[in-house]
């Protein structure tokens, strides 16, 4: 087992997080879950198993679970409201522990509605999907979809812990473990150099859980290292966004139009797009957008679209992110493999060109 703290400046104490196989039946001695008036669990309906195997381990009074179903779907003001419906009926109070069991929608979703019930409850996230053990549990941000935009709404706070379990990764389908390599290989690209050489040198598929503990642990080191140092955002933090500028466009477009692509595949698009940028704008070499290209597709993820999606209207979603200031789209460029820049201005016509480079069957 590997485990870390997470200590930012706002908060008295720190996050902790474990990493490592067969820790869900250990929550009890690594979560002080007796010191807290009650506990519920929220958990995805795909994680029935990871679930069944915190309730054998939990006290008998920790009864109260909620399943929720959809995913990014269900991350919504609606979905909200059924959370804190919960909360009210199961009678929580200020000294309650949230319990999530899932992936990154769910996290996000659960988290919110912890952070907002009672101005802030205490929150423990069990990630079951590689994407969110290695993003979206660690760091504190939280956020629900609004009017098509993808975590409008949102606030920061962080979990009291977070326990990574690799075998609960067993259960999950080949293309959500490819999924979450997209983040993997992004803490990669923005500060280390060999991790992404590493990462990206063969397909998901043939890392054993062994070796999936040290890399899901390292990027948790990385994310660790960028949170600390700035936990909402205001500078550094914006790193983390690489990729996620066309991303987020790509796949509010494919929500919105019911076209299948998971949140990793349309990062690592977005990273192909975004690695073009800073070549074409003379930050990167061709050589090393190639070597980026080259290495998202080695790990079994898309370097282009499903299929063709408007260049207009993808251009729509970008001036909605929610990075923009006032009207500008503020980008994540890479300076090298392992160190980038960002609150960079893009001219229009190389926006343009990413959004037409990375269009279905584009070579």
């Amino acid at each position: 087992m590997r485990s870390l703290s997470i200590q930012v400046p706002r908060t008295e104490r720190s996050s902790r997080l474990w990493a490592g196989r067969g820790l869900i039946e250990q929550v009890p001695s690594l979560v002080p879950v007796g010191d807290y008036s009650s506990v519920a669990v929220v958990a995805d309906a795909g994680a029935h198993e990871a679930c069944s195997r915190l309730f054998a381990a939990l006290p008998q009074t920790c009864s109260r679970c909620l399943v929720l179903d959809g995913g990014e779907r269900n991350k919504d003001i609606n979905g909200l409201g059924r959370v804190w419906q919960f909360f009210v009926e199961q009678g929580l109070d200020r000294r309650s522990l949230v319990v999530t069991v899932g992936g990154g929608a769910l996290s996000d979703l659960v988290g919110f509605a912890a952070a907002t019930f009672m101005r802030g409850i205490a929150l423990l996230h069990i990630p079951t999907t590689l994407l969110a053990q290695v993003d979206a549990s660690i760091g504190g941000k939280t956020g629900v979809n609004f009017m098509g935009i993808k975590n409008l709404l949102g606030a920061v706070m962080q979990p009291a812990g977070v326990v990574i379990d690799i075998d609960a990764l067993a259960s999950l389908p080949p293309r959500e473990l490819c999924s979450g390599f997209a983040e993997i290989l992004k803490h990669g690209l923005i500060q280390d150099a060999p991790y992404f050489e590493l990462t990206s040198s063969r397909p998901f598929s043939a890392w054993s859980p062994e070796e999936l503990v040290e890399v899901v642990f390292r990027s948790c080191e990385i994310k660790r290292s960028v949170v600390e140092a700035d936990e909402t955002e205001q500078g550094p933090r914006k790193t983390l966004n690489f990729g996620h500028t066309i991303g987020h466009a790509v796949e509010g477009y494919a929500l919105e139009h019911g076209i299948p692509l998971t949140h990793g595949e349309a990062v690592a698009i977005g990273m192909v797009g975004e690695a073009l940028i800073s070549w074409r704008s003379g930050r990167i070499s061709e050589g090393e957008f190639l070597a980026v290209r080259a290495g998202i597709g080695r790990a079994g993820l898309p370097v282009s679209l499903p299929t063709p999606f408007p260049v207009a209207e993808l251009r729509q979603l970008l001036a909605r992110d929610k990075k923009n200031i006032g009207s500008q789209v503020r980008w994540v460029l890479l300076d090298r493999i392992g160190a980038c820049s960002f609150d960079l201005s893009v001219p229009e016509a190389l926006v343009v060109e990413a959004l037409t480079a990375i269009q279905a069957n584009c070579p």
